[in-house]
């Protein structure tokens, strides 16, 4: 299940990632936010802890998980209509807001109305949310063996909360990280340094498991870290590098 749009961290991984993970592992999964990779590991018979560094994120997945019909019956107001003009003030103000369910509201809407998928930022696609999206959260129930973590940290020091069987981190698209300084993150995005994250993947006792967008330089940085990489395409296979969509990165 997709519940919130999120181009980069999207996977078709998921059937190969439950091959590797035993039924009955515990799994910390870091860097979460739409929820497939975790709900469809939790569906599975995998105990799932899925770790965020982001509060507005944590807030959204806490108030779905008490009370999802809140969040709809907010959407749902006939007065909960945003013009184009108000798009970029919500963008900037949603946190704003004091209760937190309408916060997590406009999060969910922003979401699903923003060209990028971003809350933070993009063009406002639509103006209101379709019958599709509403009956997500109607229908929404709280998984078995999931737990919801708030980090309150730096990402990479945040890898070290972990008490399961396996990590998962699902890191998106690779970067250098050149030309950080003076860029602005939105308040649901994870900034990060891959090359910390290859150290620490290199380094770590714990198993771990990286999930990338394929490029030539991720394959590049780790096949002297790792010999366990699977290249998978659009349709979740292991495939050669040259099809691949994404890559699967194990230390063990």
């Amino acid at each position: 299940m997709i519940l919130l749009k999120n181009k980069d961290h999207e996977t078709n991984s998921l059937s190969q990632i439950l091959k590797i993970i035993p039924e009955g592992s515990v799994v910390d999964s870091y860097m979460f936010f739409n929820g497939q990779l975790e709900m469809t590991l939790s569906k599975y018979n995998r105990f799932v802890c899925a770790h965020t560094t982001q509060y507005v994120i944590y807030e959204f997945w806490l108030c779905l998980l008490e009370n999802p019909n809140k969040i709809y019956e907010v959407l749902n107001n006939g007065f909960f209509k945003f013009t184009e003009k108000e798009f970029p003030f919500l963008q900037e103000n949603f946190a704003k807001y004091k209760d937190q369910f309408v916060r997590s509201a406009i999060f969910y809407f922003l979401n699903k109305c923003s060209s990028t998928g971003a809350v933070s930022y993009g063009e406002m696609e639509r103006s209101e949310l379709n019958k599709v999206d509403l009956a997500a959260l109607k229908t929404f129930k709280k998984p078995d063996n999931f737990f919801l973590v708030f980090d309150g940290d730096e990402i990479i020091k945040s890898f070290n909360v972990c008490h399961g069987d396996y990590q998962i981190i699902n890191a998106g698209k690779f970067s250098y990280n050149l030309f950080e300084e003076g860029k602005s993150y939105g308040l649901e995005e994870t900034k990060f340094d891959h090359s910390e994250l290859a150290e620490y993947f290199a380094n770590t006792d714990k198993k771990a498991i990286l999930l990338y967008r394929y490029s030539p330089q991720v394959v590049k940085k780790y096949s002297k870290i790792s010999s366990n990489m699977y290249f998978i395409n659009q349709y979740g296979n292991v495939v050669s590098e040259d099809k691949a969509r994404e890559v699967i990165i194990a230390n063990f």
